[in-house]
């Protein structure tokens, strides 16, 4: 593998990394109190929020069941999804 190969396998699984760690602030943030017009919060959640919201909106939240899955299915799909970076990068170079 090249050297291009492996700078961009690394600075995909950087992003990855990154914004999955974003994604688990944003779920502690939701069990503790915090202020939801903080500038903190206000910044996770425009970057969480536009990969949420369309899972939420397929996923049903249940009365019996009170509990929001989007952030792991999230979670889910943005690892299968860097997998296939992973394949395709290392397919083309």
């Amino acid at each position: 593998m090249t050297g291009l190969a492996v700078i961009l396998l690394r600075f995909v699984n950087i992003a990855f990394e990154v914004y999955f760690f974003i994604l688990l602030i944003r779920v502690v943030l939701s069990w503790i109190r915090i202020d939801p017009y903080g500038k903190f919060y206000q910044f996770i959640f425009s970057l969480t929020e536009p990969l949420l919201a369309p899972i939420r909106k397929l996923v049903k939240v249940s009365p019996a069941m009170p509990v929001d899955f989007s952030p792991m299915i999230l979670m889910l799909i943005l690892f299968v999804v860097e997998r296939i970076i992973y394949f395709v990068i290392s397919l083309l170079i």
